[in-house]
C-alpha cells in the first residue's frame, strides 16, 4: 500500500496534526564492481582485440576516421550493445539499444541481473521493470510501491545512460568527433574475427575501432561521452552497428503505441517527493475541513519538474467521508503548496460538533501529462518523417534532456499536471 499522511481531530472542528509519515529506509546492496580491463575499465566477456597474425602496415588514422564519421552521421539509426556506466568508475549496466538519428530511443538496460525496458523521445526518457529495479536504484518516493512493471520516468543517471544527447547517429559523431586524435597512425587488430583498425583518441582510454572493409565504426571505448555542452557523460564500451530504415521504421511504430497507450498512467522517480514538516487539518462548522501542506525534493540528487497530485480523505464514523484533492509541479530543489478542502454542508435544526475526524493524504506523481503526451506523439511523427526522407528535416531531439539528465542538462518548466 502506498505511504499515507493521517491526521486526526480530538474535538469538534478543531483538528491537531498527527505523526507525519515515516520513509522506510531500504539500503540496497550493489554487486557490481567495475572490472579493470583495458580500454574504459568495463568488463565484459570478450577479450580485447589482438594484432592481426600477419601485422599489416599502420595507416594515416585523421582520414579514415575522419569517413567513418561522416558514414556514422547519416546513419538512419544505430544498435548500440554492451555496457554503460552513469559516471566515471560507476556501476555497470549491460545495455542494448536502437537510437534513430533524431534520439528516439528503445532498448533494455541490465544491472545486477534485473533488466528494464527503456523508452526515450523528446527530452523525456522512461523505464519500465520490476519492483528489485527500483529498489537496487535506491529510490524512495511517496508511490514507489506502484513502480513495479509500471513505465516511470527517469533521469540518465538511473537509465545508466541518456540515449537521445549521446548515441543519436549525428550527435555521436560530433562527439567523438570533438574528442580529437591521440595518435595519428592506426593499427590493424583482429576484432571478433574482424579485421579492423583500431584509433586511437585523446585521453588515456578513449578508442574506437573502424571495420577495414566497409569502414564503419565497430566498437567505441570512450571513459566519458560528454553531450555537447554538458559537463559529464557516461563511461561506455559499445559494439555499434548501422540499423537500416526498416528498422528505424519498426523503432518509430513501437515508440507511438507505448506512447499512446501505455505512458498516461506513468510515474516519476526523478525527484524524491516528500512532506516538508507536518500537513496541517482544521475542521469548521459545518463540517468544513482544509488540508494544506508544503512539499518538498527530499533527495540530494534530483532532476526536472516532476507533477504531483495529493488526494486527501476525511471521515468520521457517523457522518461518513469527503474528499478533495489539489495538484501542481515540483522541480528539483525546490517546494510546492498543495491545499483542498470539503465541506459535509450538514444542516441540522439544532447546531451539532462532530468529534474525531480524521485525515487522510496520499500522494502519486504522474510521468507524462495529457498535454506532454501529445507534444511526444507530435515530436515523434516529426522525427520520423525526417528519418525516412533521409533527415532533410530538423528532428530537434538530439540535445540534452531537459529533465537534468547526464550531460547537457537545462531545466524543464513547471507545468499543470491537467486532468489526471
Amino acid at each position: 500500500m502506498a505511504p499515507v499522511t493521517r491526521n486526526r481531530g480530538p474535538r469538534a472542528y478543531s483538528v491537531d496534526t498527527g505523526s507525519g509519515s515515516r520513509r522506510l529506509a531500504l539500503a540496497a546492496v550493489s554487486t557490481i564492481t567495475a572490472l579493470g580491463l583495458a580500454g574504459c575499465g568495463l568488463g565484459g566477456g570478450d577479450e580485447e582485440p589482438e594484432p592481426t597474425e600477419e601485422a599489416a602496415e599502420p595507416v594515416e588514422a585523421a582520414p579514415l576516421l575522419e569517413e567513418a564519421l561522416t558514414d556514422l552521421a547519416a546513419y538512419p539509426a544505430l544498435t548500440a550493445e554492451g555496457q554503460v556506466a552513469p559516471t566515471v568508475g560507476g556501476n555497470i549496466q549491460e545495455t542494448t539499444l536502437t537510437v534513430a538519428d533524431g534520439g528516439a530511443s528503445s532498448g533494455t538496460v541490465r544491472a545486477n541481473g534485473i533488466e528494464a525496458e527503456l523508452v526515450a523521445a523528446d527530452d523525456k526518457l522512461f523505464l519500465r521493470a520490476d519492483e528489485e529495479f527500483w529498489l537496487d536504484k535506491g529510490v524512495f518516493g511517496p508511490d514507489s510501491d506502484q513502480f513495479g512493471g509500471t513505465w516511470v520516468r527517469s533521469s540518465a543517471e538511473q537509465a545508466g545512460i541518456n540515449p537521445q544527447n549521446t548515441l543519436a547517429p549525428p550527435t555521436l559523431s560530433t562527439i567523438l568527433e570533438g574528442i580529437g586524435l591521440e595518435d595519428e597512425e592506426a593499427v590493424e587488430e583482429n576484432l571478433d574475427d574482424t579485421r579492423a583498425y583500431r584509433i586511437d583518441l585523446d585521453g588515456e582510454r578513449n578508442q574506437l575501432w573502424i571495420d577495414a572493409e566497409t569502414n564503419q565504426i565497430l566498437r567505441i571505448e570512450i571513459e566519458e561521452l560528454v553531450p555537447e555542452g554538458g559537463e559529464t557523460g557516461p563511461q561506455v564500451r559499445l559494439d555499434l552497428a548501422r540499423a537500416d530504415e526498416t528498422a528505424a521504421e519498426e523503432l518509430y511504430t513501437g515508440l507511438t503505441t507505448t506512447v499512446e497507450e501505455e505512458l498516461t498512467s506513468s510515474r516519476d522517480a526523478r525527484i524524491e517527493v516528500s512532506w516538508d514538516g507536518q500537513p496541517a487539518m482544521e475542521c469548521e462548522e459545518g463540517p468544513h475541513c482544509t488540508w494544506s501542506g508544503t512539499l518538498r525534493d527530499a533527495g540530494a540528487s534530483g532532476s526536472g519538474t516532476v507533477l504531483v497530485r495529493m488526494d486527501v480523505t476525511f471521515s468520521q464514523e457517523e457522518i461518513g467521508d469527503q474528499e478533495c484533492s489539489d495538484n501542481g509541479a515540483l522541480e528539483a530543489g525546490g517546494t510546492l503548496d498543495l491545499a483542498c478542502d470539503a465541506n459535509y454542508d450538514i444542516t441540522t435544526p439544532e447546531p451539532r460538533t462532530y468529534d474525531d475526524i480524521q485525515g487522510e493524504a496520499r500522494l502519486s506523481t504522474s510521468g507524462l501529462s495529457s498535454d506532454q503526451q501529445q507534444e511526444m506523439l507530435t515530436a515523434l511523427a516529426e522525427q520520423r518523417e525526417a528519418t525516412l526522407s533521409g533527415g532533410d528535416e530538423e528532428t530537434g531531439d538530439t540535445e540534452g534532456e531537459g529533465d537534468g539528465e547526464t550531460g547537457g542538462e537545462g531545466t524543464e518548466e513547471a507545468e499543470e499536471t491537467g486532468g489526471e
